[in-house]
């Protein structure tokens, strides 16, 4: 299979799907009347303390929550509990039959690029078009365990070699 851009050639298992076939962008159903935690970035980040509503959208604990709005579009956030999405949040919804991890790490190289590409003058906003766009090469499931565990590892040796310097 020949493709330009990045990858020229990919192996004989592996083909290419849009990111918007393999996670969608939705919304908490919204609920009231129950006291939770507001999933905001700064609470996200450990940077405030947390702080309750009685109405939102809901997200169950270990949902993923991509940054729509502001400087840093396009980072993800895994949810600690139960809570109520931030206002600057989508919900991430990723397909059962891709390594969940595989979809992060592929959105999380494409970072720079939809950071480049905000739309919106006051607020800058996350590029959708842009997002559900994005070409991702897609091996079979047990090969995007390995580029998964690959990728980890080195991220480990390098934390070691910045440690040591």
């Amino acid at each position: 299979m020949e493709r330009i851009g990045h990858y020229p050639q990919l192996p004989h298992s592996w083909s290419f799907a849009p990111m918007q076939t393999l996670c969608s962008l939705v919304d908490g159903e919204k609920r009231n009347g129950m006291e939770l935690i507001n999933l905001d970035v700064k609470y996200l980040r450990g940077e405030s303390e947390a702080k309750t509503l009685t109405f939102g959208k809901y997200v169950a604990a270990n949902s993923f929550l991509i940054l729509v709005d502001g400087e840093n579009s396009g980072e993800v956030f895994r949810t600690p509990i139960d809570g109520y999405q931030g206002s600057t949040f989508k919900q991430l919804s990723i397909n059962d039959n891709m390594n969940t991890d595989y979809v992060l790490q592929v959105i999380n190289l494409h970072r720079k690029i939809l950071r480049e590409n905000k739309v919106g003058s006051a607020i800058p906003h996350l590029n959708k078009k842009l997002f559900k766009a994005i070409e991702v090469p897609i091996p079979p499931y047990g090969e995007q365990k390995r580029i998964v565990e690959a990728v980890n590892l080195a991220f480990k040796r390098l934390d070691v070699i910045m440690e040591s310097l």
